[in-house]
C-alpha cells in the first residue's frame, strides 16, 4: 500500500538510519563515525526532499556527485594499498539512504530500512567470519632468515606440508655473517579454512636453523 509522510519524518528516519550506520563504524573505531553518516544521510535527504518540493530533477544527481568527492576523501593510499574504501561506501550508503527517505513515500521507507539492515550486517561480520562463512582461503606472507642450505628449507617445507598450507618461495638474499653464512626466504602461503598462522610460525621458529620469523596477512581496511 502506497502512502507518504512530512518531508521533516523524512529527514528526521534519515538521520536515525544514517546514524546507526555510523554507530558501527565508530564502534570499530573508523576515521567517519556517527556524526558523519547522520549528517550526510539527513542532508541528502533534506535535499531531496527540496528538489522534490521545487520538482526539480537535477538536485539528487548533484548529491551523488557530492557524496563521491566526500567519499574519495576518506580514501588513503598507503604503499600498494588503499585504506578508507569501507568507509568510503559506508558514507555513500548513508547518502543512497537520505536520498531514499528525501522522497517521503512507502517505497523510499521500506527500501532504506532493508538497506542499512544489509549494510549493518555487511559491516558487522569480521573478516575471518567471512573466510570461513565462504569457506576462502586466507594468503599470507612469510618472511625466514634461516641457515643456508638445504636442510632448512626441506624442514620449513616439511612444515607447511604437514599443516596442508599451499606455498611459494622465493630468496631475497644471501648474507655471510662471520663464519655461516644465512639466506632470507620470502613464503607466500595460503592458509585453509581453521589453520592459524601463529601456529606455523612457531613451528619454523622452533626449528634450529632458523634465526627470525615474521608473518603479515593482507589488511582490510575500512
Amino acid at each position: 500500500m502506497e502512502f507518504s509522510f512530512s518531508p521533516l519524518l523524512g529527514i528526521l528516519g534519515a538521520a536515525i538510519l544514517g546514524g546507526a550506520i555510523g554507530l558501527q563504524r565508530q564502534a570499530a573505531q573508523k576515521p567517519a563515525g556517527f556524526r558523519t553518516h547522520l549528517i550526510v544521510a539527513a542532508a541528502s535527504a533534506a535535499f531531496t526532499a527540496m528538489g522534490a518540493h521545487l520538482n526539480d530533477t537535477r538536485i539528487p544527481s548533484y548529491i551523488v556527485v557530492g557524496i563521491g568527492f566526500l567519499g574519495a576523501g576518506a580514501i588513503i593510499r598507503q604503499g600498494t594499498a588503499a585504506h578508507g574504501l569501507t568507509t568510503a561506501a559506508s558514507i555513500w550508503m548513508a547518502a543512497a539512504i537520505g536520498l531514499l527517505l528525501g522522497y517521503s513515500n512507502s517505497f523510499g521507507l521500506v527500501t532504506g530500512v532493508l538497506a542499512t539492515a544489509i549494510t549493518l550486517i555487511a559491516l558487522s561480520i569480521p573478516d575471518d567470519g567471512l573466510m570461513r562463512l565462504f569457506h576462502m582461503g586466507r594468503k599470507a606472507n612469510v618472511h625466514v632468515v634461516c641457515a643456508s642450505g638445504q636442510t632448512a628449507l626441506d624442514a620449513i617445507a616439511g612444515i607447511f606440508k604437514a599443516e596442508n598450507v599451499a606455498f611459494d618461495s622465493k630468496i631475497v638474499s644471501i648474507v655471510a655473517q662471520g663464519p655461516e653464512e644465512t639466506i632470507e626466504v620470502q613464503y607466500s602461503i595460503e592458509l585453509a579454512v581453521g589453520r592459524e598462522l601463529t601456529t606455523i610460525v612457531q613451528r619454523i621458529s622452533a626449528l634450529s636453523e632458523v634465526h627470525r620469523v615474521e608473518a603479515s596477512e593482507p589488511f582490510f581496511a575500512g
